[in-house]
């Protein structure tokens, strides 16, 4: 526990670097485009609109999701999960991609992912707020369950911050990990329920054991707890041992990245 209070420490002695180097980093990303930032709306609202289509036309045929259209559903739960995607993927090349940084600059590498994560948040706030405007038009309304929106915010920050200590420093020691990393992505967006209702599905429903082992899922408790925050489906405290598994799941992450992360930060130059 130590080694976690000292690399949590460091991310709050260095807040004004994070943020003064993400928002850099956010600006440079689509600098060569000719739509620039455009594209940080324009790339996930494509991938929305496609499985509206597929998934909620043809596949569901409209079919109403806890009450609400299936676009109103979706949203929630899908741009919570595009950018813990971007955000994971992205930390664990943060510091393999910035080797110079790494080498030459006198601050805590410890803060390397964070910088990743401020960066990828700027883009989920934009996403979030056209979501909302949607989310109004098709029926949601505010209510005091938006305010859980606020404990499974810092739950996802917490967790992508320990995934992505863990990630970037096995990638500087096994650079072949990121490839795997992003195939495992792929199979998590598919069990993750970020398009998928399980709980409307006839055939998992018979299989209870199936359903325990999705709920396990991190990324799951994120977005089921999204959606309920955003349509008033359940308060965060209604499943508590979903709630100690995350915790325990997350925590363990912290612990073992700070650990492996303060081993080999020393020789971060070396394998890089």
């Amino acid at each position: 526990m130590r080694e976690t209070w000292l690399v949590l420490l460091e991310q709050f002695k260095n807040l004004k670097v994070i943020r003064r180097l993400a928002k850099y980093e956010e600006k440079s990303t689509f600098q060569a485009h000719i739509l620039g930032n455009v594209w940080q709306i324009l790339d996930p609202a494509i991938n929305i609109a496609i499985y509206w289509f597929v998934f909620g036309m043809v596949l569901y045929g409209n079919k109403p999701m806890d009450g609400y259209s299936y676009i109103a559903w979706l949203l929630p739960g899908f741009i919570a999960w595009q950018f813990m995607r971007s955000e994971i993927l992205g930390a664990s090349r943060s510091m393999v991609s910035r080797v110079q940084m790494v080498s030459k600059m006198q601050f805590p590498v410890s803060t390397i992912p964070s910088m990743t994560l401020a960066s990828q948040l700027i883009n989920y706030w934009w996403m979030l707020g056209i979501s909302m405007v949607i989310m109004l038009m098709y029926g949601v309304r505010p209510s005091f369950y938006w305010l859980e929106f606020i404990y499974f915010f810092f739950c996802m920050i917490v967790f992508l911050y320990a995934v992505g200590l863990v990630t970037s420093t096995i990638t500087v020691v096994v650079r072949d990990f990121h490839t795997l990393l992003n195939s495992a992505m792929q199979l998590m967006f598919w069990v993750s329920g970020a398009i998928f209702n399980f709980s409307a599905n006839a055939i998992i429903e018979k299989h209870p054991m199936v359903i325990h082992i999705i709920q396990i899922n991190p990324f799951y408790y994120i977005i089921a707890g999204m959606r309920e925050a955003f349509l008033g489906t359940g308060l965060f405290y209604h499943d508590i041992k979903s709630m100690i598994i995350f915790w325990s799941i997350t925590l363990m992450l912290l612990i073992f990245g700070s650990h492996i992360h303060l081993k080999f930060r020393s020789r971060f130059v070396d394998y890089i």
